[in-house]
């Protein structure tokens, strides 16, 4: 009965915890995403974003000098790429990568889905990189050429 009786006691309190909780709950992804800039900075700094985009702006940017990443692994990369300037780096290769992304253009960041290249820009941003779009839906979303 005691045993009971402290199980019971121990649940109320785990159940009384966890409904007190004003954590923030998770929201949507927006279309624009932003780094957080550290509380405790003293001086005004430009924080970089990651801009999602779609194919067509990507394709007019990619025209006009912007560089197409594609984090696919080599065996998804093997079956199509959106373009044959594209640059395969893939995503569990980009911390050894990285000086061969360049910083001084904007970087189209593309997967299959969308998933992979989202967690790309991210890493991205965090290290330095300002011009960073990520392509919404990722290759399956690439309009069919006419």
């Amino acid at each position: 009965m005691n045993r009971l009786l402290s199980i019971c006691f121990c649940a109320m309190m785990l159940a009384t915890a966890c409904n007190s909780s004003e954590e923030p709950k998770p929201q949507a992804i927006a279309k624009k995403v932003e780094t957080v800039q550290p509380a405790a900075a003293t001086v005004e700094q430009k924080v970089a974003s990651i801009t999602t985009i779609d194919w067509l702006k990507a394709l007019e940017m990619n025209k006009a000098g912007a560089l197409l990443i594609d984090v696919r692994t080599p065996a998804e990369v093997a079956k199509g790429m959106a373009s044959a300037s594209a640059m395969n780096v893939p995503l569990q290769e980009i911390p050894q990568r990285l000086s061969e992304i360049p910083k001084d253009k904007d970087l189209l960041i593309y997967c299959r889905s969308g998933k992979r290249s989202m967690a790309a820009s991210k890493f991205l941003v965090e290290n330095g990189y300002s011009r960073v779009f990520n392509i919404e839906g990722g290759i399956l979303a690439l309009p069919a050429k006419k």
